[in-house]
């Protein structure tokens, strides 16, 4: 559990870069948190446009010793069009997992150099939708830069007969479960379902010979979150084996490792806790990625391939936080620590501290410069029981604070990826709103 104070970690890359103390207040960018929940109220979002930005050039700098590289950004981070738009116009493809995602990017972006289609069921017709994903990438082919990874047999097999039957080619990928390379406890649950398993590699490939279909690229994603650079590393290093080898029974060339995502952020901001965070920087991701890959294609006698990444969580987290007050104070009969209630919401606006007991930071912005004296339970609005922001039942609490009091504003920091697009209105609450850090409303 921490005991830093929030002056240890603020304005630190990679922990809380766009917070900082200013005249013993907390600032967002150049804004005063306490002043924004005057003005705003609180259970709002706050966005840093800025931050993004800056993950984005520091991603572009890491990579930029290898020309062949091309970051993507995973949607399903953070959906809004003027996150995804800022990225795009720093060179970023898109990612999407779903036909809905696909048109959500066509509609609201431009400009997009790339789009890469992922996901599950591609080869299903998807509610009143009138034809499935990979249907809709093979008309969009002629006049996009779109392409999709095939996730299973099915997907290929459907594939396959859709080009034979509208006599249409499909440049598409494989994504690959290399689960089978890694010991359970190495990867994350549910994983099982992501990917053509490399015992169907032969089959797969028997069903693409002679087809339609022209594989370019190789795709294995290994989960989100990825707090061990070895395992990114190997990850890369038999995405490439199985790339040279395909590449060879197909008698083509694989082009593109498209190595998916899984930078890992540093949630915890202490070193007591560094075990839960990534064991790497940005730059060292790249240069071992790159250096693995180069390796192994140089060995094969093969030029260098295009590589993929498909990020979301490294650049989207640390641009916005959640500004929430504190109700009441109280302490329990079987409760170690005091609790605090909020007006705000775990369930609807950080879910991941629901359903994942994802740790989130959280200061006390009234009482910034106070010394963290007293350990709090941290509770939501809504019914729910498991509503809570911190607690000893898991990792997220209890949380070492000033003394809080009725009124204070807490901020819960790191919440800009996936947490938007998970928020809900249960109690009937209002979507919670988003403004940028300069108070302008995000719609």
């Amino acid at each position: 559990m921490s005991s830093l104070e929030p002056k240890d970690y603020l304005q630190k890359k990679d922990f809380a870069e766009p917070l900082n103390l200013k005249d013993l207040e907390l600032f967002f960018e150049d804004s005063s948190v306490q002043k924004l929940a005057e003005k705003l109220g609180t259970r709002v979002y706050i966005l840093s446009l800025n931050q993004l930005e800056r993950n984005a050039k520091r991603f572009r700098a890491a990579i930029e010793g290898y020309p062949q590289f091309k970051p993507s950004y995973a949607l399903a981070a953070n959906a809004l069009p003027q996150v995804a738009q800022t990225l795009v116009n720093l060179g970023f493809g898109i990612e999407v997992v779903s036909i809905y995602e696909l048109k959500h990017a066509l509609s609201k972006l431009k400009n997009v150099p790339f789009i890469i289609c992922n996901g599950v069921s591609k080869h299903a017709t998807q509610n009143q939708q009138k034809e499935s994903l990979i249907q809709t990438v093979m008309k969009l082919q002629k006049e996009k830069n779109i392409t999709l990874n095939f996730n299973s047999i099915e997907e290929i097999k459907h594939a396959k007969e859709f080009c034979e039957k509208k006599n249409i080619p499909l440049k598409a990928g494989l994504s690959l479960n290399l689960a089978s390379h890694f010991q359970n406890s190495e990867l994350q649950p549910g994983l099982a379902r992501f990917g053509i398993h490399t015992e169907q590699i032969p089959a797969a490939i028997k069903l693409l010979k002679n087809s339609k279909i022209k594989i370019e690229a190789v795709q294995s994603h290994i989960g989100t979150q990825v707090t061990k650079l070895s395992k990114l590393v190997k990850n890369a290093k038999i995405l490439c084996d199985y790339a040279i080898q395909i590449g060879k029974k197909l008698e083509t060339i694989i082009e593109t490792i498209n190595i998916g995502g899984g930078i890992a952020v540093n949630y915890y901001k202490t070193q007591k806790n560094k075990n839960l965070n990534p064991d790497y920087t940005i730059e060292e991701y790249a240069q071992n990625i790159i250096r693995e890959i180069t390796q192994i294609y140089q060995k094969n006698g093969a030029d260098p391939p295009t590589i993929i990444t498909e990020t979301g969580r490294w650049l989207t987290a640390n641009t916005m936080i959640l500004l929430l007050k504190a109700t009441e104070t109280r302490k329990t009969p079987q409760d170690k620590h005091q609790w605090i209630i909020t007006d705000c919401s775990a369930l609807t606006d950080t879910n991941d501290t629901v359903c994942f007991g994802q740790y989130f930071e959280i200061v006390n912005a009234t009482k910034i410069h106070h010394k963290p004296t007293n350990w709090y339970n941290i509770a939501g609005i809504t019914c729910d029981s498991n509503d809570v922001f911190a607690w000893p039942k898991n990792n997220t609490g209890p949380r070492k604070l000033p003394k809080t009091d009725p009124g204070d504003i807490l901020t819960v920091l790191d919440v800009g990826a996936y947490q938007l697009p998970l928020r809900n209105n249960f109690n009937l609450l209002p979507k919670t709103p988003i403004y940028t850090h300069k108070g302008q409303p995000i719609k």
